[in-house]
């Protein structure tokens, strides 16, 4: 397709950013946010870009291909298209034994507080 890896990893990380933002901006409004668990997770998420960019660097430098960029996003889609799903259920079939109705109707305009 002629497009170089950086630019199509750029891309794609950029559209997966606005998607977390709405998330957050979701867990916010609701009231549901953990700020210290997310700002703990966002620091050592900070430290490991980092060790990646260093790392990748490295490997271009080395060999002169950008493909590293590109296998690494491959896998973590693939890893991250087993592990959602996996996570999924195990969460359904918990709220399941909790006796959580899964598949009742609720008025959208009522706030139900726990």
């Amino acid at each position: 397709m002629g497009i170089p890896p950086k630019v199509s990893s750029a891309t794609g990380l950029y559209l997966v950013t606005f998607s977390k933002i709405a998330s957050v901006l979701i867990y916010w409004l609701n009231d549901q946010l953990n700020v210290v668990y997310g700002l703990w997770i966002g620091c050592w998420s900070c430290v490991g870009m980092v060790i990646g960019l260093i790392l990748t660097q490295y490997y271009m430098k080395k060999t002169g291909r950008q493909s590293i960029i590109v296998w690494c996003l491959v896998i973590i889609f693939v890893v991250s298209t087993i592990a959602i799903p996996i996570f999924g259920g195990v969460s359904l079939k918990k709220e399941m034994e909790e006796g959580l109705e899964l598949w009742a109707f609720s008025s959208l305009c009522e706030v139900k507080k726990k």
